[in-house]
């Protein structure tokens, strides 16, 4: 199987990732993207730094300048790249996949990310011709060190405002530690910091935040120090997940509708993008708020698209990514400027983070994503969509389908043999009853 994905580079290191594949694809990123100027970072796994010096070999053999900010959180290095305009970035990184994954994720002088249709499939290609080294070549790598700027700016969305009560951060063993470490000092922040060391065998849990189980550790850490709230990162920092006082998960929607009251009321009427996989209570709450709401497919590219096409000023997927507007001329992601525009909107409503969402919570039932094995995909969404042939249809991405008292989404997974819906009612027994009725007819 292709170690080129739907939207980055990754696989297994040994079966299909090494050294000599690193060298071979900083090469033909070269050819392809015809930059000169490359900006590199990794994260915590294992072989992440060796790949590092490995790409940047190939990077440098086909005549690229090459510049390295070491460890780092995959926002961290895109806000770098496009602060230092270098005309492209690529961050050695397998993001929240399991400790035996490596990979790469590429971004070009717009900001964007290279996916498969979008550029990942011409460097497979050329990649095909290039044969592997007998050896990496060695050089000296030219590293910088931008970590005050990025904090600063990060710290400025919190605008000084800081909770009563301390916090908990779960880096997760990750590459992001050290930049948390400083934020919080920075912002004047009581705060926790978990799994702070490095270590690319991830010890204590499983990288991706999304598991219920990522998040017990600060969940209970939570609680029994009494903390204003606890943050969950992923492998590489960009994805993040709250839990509240009570050591309860906050889906990153009700999370993000929060965001953007207060992002908002800074800029009165901005659009926000959202996936169309999100509560529909967060585009409800934009509109009520004055704003904008925009929908997205999911996924970085498409968001990001989005954002640049609307001028949004904050972006939010469901799987814990989130983006923000810099300038005029460029948008980044950035898990941090979450934490720190809610710390600086607890410190002005004075309440706690539960109460928040509370009320968005009420306003839907929801039902967890469901994954369900199907052999012919298309025919399982076409059956689907003529059972409901009634409802709104929508074929942005997969099949969405919309009634006045539930609507649901059917996609099918880019990797896998897999269909995935996402479904939300205005009770939970209409949930309950929709759900095992879609399931039914996918043969679940």
């Amino acid at each position: 199987m292709s170690v080129f994905k739907t939207y980055d580079i990754r696989g297994v290191w040994g079966q299909g990732i090494d050294d000599t594949v690193a060298f071979r694809i900083g090469r033909a990123l070269v050819r392809y993207m015809k930059a000169k100027s490359f900006l590199l970072g990794f994260d915590a796994r294992v072989h992440s730094a060796e790949l590092y010096r490995a790409i940047a070999a190939g990077l440098r053999e086909e005549g690229a300048t090459v510049t390295g900010i070491g460890l780092a959180s995959t926002p961290f290095l895109h806000y770098s790249q496009m602060d230092g305009r270098f005309p492209a970035a690529v961050m050695v990184t397998a993001s929240h996949n399991p400790k035996e994954y490596h990979g790469f994720k590429v971004f070009d002088g717009t900001g964007g990310s290279l996916s498969y249709d979008k550029g990942l499939k011409d460097v497979e290609a050329l990649m095909g011709g290039i044969a592997a080294p007998a050896r990496i070549p060695e050089a000296p790598l030219t590293e910088i060190d931008p970590l005050e700027k990025y904090v600063a700016f990060v710290a400025g969305a919190g605008r000084g405002g800081k909770p009563g009560a301390g916090i908990v951060i779960d880096v997760s063993n990750g590459s992001s530690g050290r930049i948390f470490r400083r934020l919080t000092e920075v912002m004047g922040v009581d705060a926790l910091i978990l799994n702070e060391a490095p270590d690319g065998n991830f010890p204590h849990h499983d990288p991706n935040p999304l598991k219920e189980e990522s998040k017990k550790q600060a969940a209970e850490a939570v609680v029994s120090r009494g903390a204003a709230f606890g943050v969950v990162l992923d492998g590489d920092g960009d994805r993040i997940l709250f839990v509240d006082e009570k050591g309860r998960g906050i889906e990153n929607y009700f999370l993000s509708c929060l965001v953007a009251e207060e992002l908002l009321a800074r800029f009165p009427g901005a659009a926000i993008v959202y996936d169309l996989i999100s509560s529909r209570v967060l585009p409800e709450r934009v509109r009520e708020m004055g704003g904008t709401p925009v929908v997205s497919k999911v996924g970085y590219t498409f968001l990001y698209d989005q954002m640049l096409a609307t001028k949004a000023v904050f972006g939010a997927e469901t799987s814990g990514h989130v983006y923000t507007k810099v300038s005029d001329t460029y948008y980044t992601e950035s898990a941090a400027y979450a934490l720190a525009v809610i710390l600086g909107l607890l410190a002005k409503k004075r309440k706690p983070l539960s109460e928040l969402v509370l009320p968005l919570r009420g306003r839907y039932a929801q039902s967890p994503e469901i994954n369900i094995e199907v052999a012919d995909k298309e025919k399982a969404m076409a059956e689907v969509e003529k059972r409901f042939a009634g409802g709104r249809i929508d074929r942005l991405d997969g099949i969405s389908i919309e009634f006045d008292d539930f609507w649901f989404n059917v996609r099918p997974s880019n990797t896998e043999p897999l269909l995935r819906l996402r479904l939300e009612a205005r009770t939970a027994e209409v949930a309950k009853a929709r759900s095992d009725e879609i399931r039914k007819i996918l043969g679940a």
